[in-house]
């Protein structure tokens, strides 16, 4: 999502902003009537597996505190090169919402171009809100599980790619994965969210992997892969799972 876009709509009946840095750091300052959120509020430990996604009920309940429902357009930012929003982003594209996005540049490119700020805790997002619940409603085209993936392997055409760091990939990895470092997206001195999509699908092509391809991204827990994810999303890549629990739920299994 451009900075122009949201500073022209900043305010929208419609719209959901929501600051994925922490407490301390949204009250010093964040953009106007957006709400804080924990990116730590979005998963469970789950079978021994760090940040798995909440089931449908709890996450529905983090979204009413919010006032997000699925008639809203929603968009996350952080100052982590959009590493946190993409994860609440692809949580929400998990649950059906379709009108959703990464600010670019996030927080420090708002700063660093002079837009307006507020300070001090924000009002009451369900307050705020219109009076829509969020009810989740599980879109199966946007995550794997375990059993997915094997199915997947065993039959052929999926392509699996391993978003952690080379080191983390050579000691261990899913069968016939590529290693592709979930920050190989991010611009050099930027804080910009991806670099242009033309380049990243050049790429990722060198490497066999295309935008017509059936692409699931993993990491350790699902955080990288979430990035990549909406990466390959914003560069034409239509067919993309993120598998949630990642290297750890398959290291687990022992396979």
């Amino acid at each position: 999502m451009d900075p122009n876009w949201l500073g022209d709509h900043v305010g929208d009946a419609r719209l959901r902003i929501v600051d994925l840095r922490d407490s301390d750091a949204y009250a010093d300052g964040h953009i106007s009537s957006a709400m804080q959120l924990d990116l730590e509020d979005l998963g469970q430990n789950l079978n021994g597996c760090d940040n798995v996604l909440l089931p449908p009920d709890e996450f529905e309940r983090v979204m009413a505190r919010l006032g997000v429902s699925h008639r809203d357009t929603v968009v996350a930012y952080d100052d982590h090169w959009g590493l946190p929003s993409a994860r609440l982003i692809w949580a929400l594209g998990h649950y059906g919402v379709r009108s959703v996005g990464v600010l670019n540049g996030g927080w420090d490119r708002w700063q660093e171009e002079g837009r307006p700020t507020s300070r001090g805790p924000g009002s009451d997002g369900a307050a705020s809100g219109g009076t829509d619940e969020f009810v989740a409603r599980p879109d199966p085209d946007v995550a794997a599980d375990y059993g997915w993936i094997v199915d997947a392997v065993a039959r052929g055409g999926v392509t699996l790619l391993d978003t952690r760091s080379q080191a983390e990939f050579d000691q261990g990895h899913l069968p016939g994965a590529i290693s592709w470092d979930w920050f190989n997206a991010v611009p050099a001195r930027s804080w910009e969210c991806s670099r242009e999509a033309g380049e990243l699908r050049s790429e990722l092509a060198a490497l066999g992997v295309h935008p017509s391809d059936e692409v699931v991204a993993y990491c350790r827990s699902g955080m990288r892969a979430a990035h990549t994810y909406v990466v390959l999303r914003n560069a034409g890549f239509g067919r993309v799972r993120l598998y949630d629990g990642s290297w750890q739920d398959w290291d687990r299994r022992g396979t």
